[in-house]
């Protein structure tokens, strides 16, 4: 049926149906006229090659035997006409049934491929063509197939771009791992990466190796931030000791320069004296023996004070020195309290500003550390507000930020100096309680989700009630930091499954 239009061959039969049951009605009106006449024609030349053709080509018998003697050669036709007419109509029934069902299959085809980012431009057009009572969709099915085989060359076409993104993607990390100058379990991690984007074959693998690689990174600048720390630390207590010794060095310097000036002077006053009397004797050995010495002196004085022209250079280049150090403490301090600065941005949330998750791991390590110390009672709670994808739903991003700054602010004023609170998350929040009596745990936790619910929290005038189910635990003996956060998850779980807005401890 490749070059048959099936809506040809539907109107052809249809037309051949309408042809034989104008026949059948002819045949059994000429039984009903005459049916005596009808009964003596049996054995008439026409009507028996008519009989004998029939069987030969609808009902495959050999001859007319089989057919009942008592019964009229007019009726008999009648009946297998009938019969084969009832055959024809469901077989066009079937036909036309089978085109309709190939139109809306081809219609789904279409309509699949519109939706594909893939589609050629024509394909708006075919669809619009292949509407139910069209013509020719066997015609349409190649210019469908053509259509389809285009947007698979367009996918394969792009599926080999991403290919080669995606490998260049790999090649480029590869490269920036190499890069890193990190140690340690970071940098040990770090070759277990570059080995695995070396022999990934699973792009969809891709995501979660991205995200280790940036932890690690900044697992590894914080590292190596905590220990330029350190070093900028140690540097400015050295340069502080330096510093001070140097100025004890110039101190010394000066004294002794002055010293020295003061002995020159002195020894220059009885050079004179020396001088004045032997000029009044009147022994000439005398006095030529006692110049000569005191040339020796003179000579000795000049070289004296080029000592001290010596040593008052190196006490200046030693005061510039000072200065200098100076100078270097004070921009290490600077450079200190910038690193500070940033290491506070790390472990703050820029919307809440409260600590962020980072800030969190840093507290919860040091906490539970103290906990296995001194095993003081330890809470951490998970609050996490109820429906907020419904405000930010029907209010706008803007309504549920404003809400979380409420939120964060609200519950750091309720918990004491020693507690401490983090943004979780989204819209969830962790608190660390310590030091706390078990059986007084449920009065601080009940109080701070009054205060949620009592937030006065208005957007463009509109009053929008804020609740929030928590879910706490103590730490036990025997938890990690991971069991206790499980716990306190599960009950948080609980809590905001049954009616919400309610406290659940584990």
């Amino acid at each position: 049926m490749d070059n048959i239009d099936d809506n040809l061959m539907l109107k052809e039969l249809t037309s051949v149906i309408d042809r034989l049951e104008d026949i059948l009605s002819s045949l059994q009106q000429q039984e009903q006229q005459s049916p005596t006449s009808a009964s003596c024609d049996t054995d008439s030349e026409p009507t028996g090659r008519f009989i004998s053709h029939w069987q030969k080509l609808l009902v495959e018998q050999p001859d007319s035997t089989s057919f009942e003697p008592a019964m009229p050669v007019t009726a008999r036709l009648s009946i297998e006409l009938e019969q084969q007419l009832a055959r024809l109509r469901q077989g066009c029934i079937r036909l036309y049934c089978a085109q309709q069902l190939t139109g809306k299959k081809l219609q789904q085809a279409v309509t699949l491929l519109q939706q594909s980012a893939f589609r050629p431009s024509q394909t708006d057009t075919l669809l619009a063509e292949l509407e139910p009572n069209n013509e020719g969709h066997d015609k349409k099915m190649w210019l469908l197939l053509d259509y389809y085989q285009s947007a698979l060359s367009l996918c394969t076409e792009q599926h080999n771009q991403h290919q080669a993104h995606y490998h260049e993607l790999c090649s480029r990390l590869q490269q920036l791992i190499e890069e890193f100058n990190f140690s340690g379990e970071v940098a040990t991690d770090l070759v277990k990466i570059r080995r695995q984007l070396s022999q990934l074959a699973d792009a969809s693998l891709m995501p979660g190796i991205c995200l280790r690689l940036i932890e690690r990174t900044i697992e590894g600048c914080r590292f190596e931030r905590k220990n330029s720390t350190l070093f900028l630390s140690k540097l400015h207590g050295n340069l502080g000791e330096m510093q001070h010794h140097f100025a004890i060095s110039l101190s010394e310097g000066q004294a002794l320069f002055d010293a020295r000036t003061h002995h020159g002077h002195h020894i220059a006053s009885e050079l004179r004296a020396i001088g004045e009397h032997l000029s009044s004797q009147d022994s000439e050995h005398l006095k030529e023996e006692i110049e000569l010495r005191m040339r020796g002196i003179n000579h000795i004085l000049v070289q004296h004070e080029r000592l001290q022209d010596r040593e008052q250079s190196l006490l200046k280049r030693m005061g510039e020195m000072d200065q200098q150090i100076q100078s270097l403490k004070s921009d290490t301090e600077h450079f200190k309290q910038q690193l500070n600065a940033q290491n506070d941005k790390l472990f703050i949330d820029s919307l809440t500003q409260i600590h962020n998750r980072a800030g969190m791991d840093e507290r919860l390590e040091v906490e539970y550390r103290r906990w296995l110390r001194y095993q003081s009672p330890l809470c951490i709670a998970l609050i996490d507000i109820d429906y907020f994808k419904a405000i930010n739903d029907k209010y706008g991003h803007q309504a549920g930020d404003k809400a979380l700054c409420l939120i964060a602010k609200t519950v750091q004023q309720s918990l004491r100096d020693s507690d401490f609170v983090a943004r979780f998350g989204g819209e969830e929040f962790i608190i660390l309680l310590s030091n706390i009596s078990p059986e007084h745990l449920n009065t601080p936790l009940e109080k701070l989700r009054e205060q949620i619910k009592n937030i006065p929290f208005r957007f463009k005038a509109e009053r929008v009630t804020i609740t929030a189910s928590i879910g706490a635990t103590l730490f036990r003996q025997g938890d990690s930091i991971t069991s206790a956060l499980e716990r306190a998850d599960q009950a948080l779980y609980r809590a905001k499954h049954a009616e919400r807005d309610q406290i659940v401890m584990d």
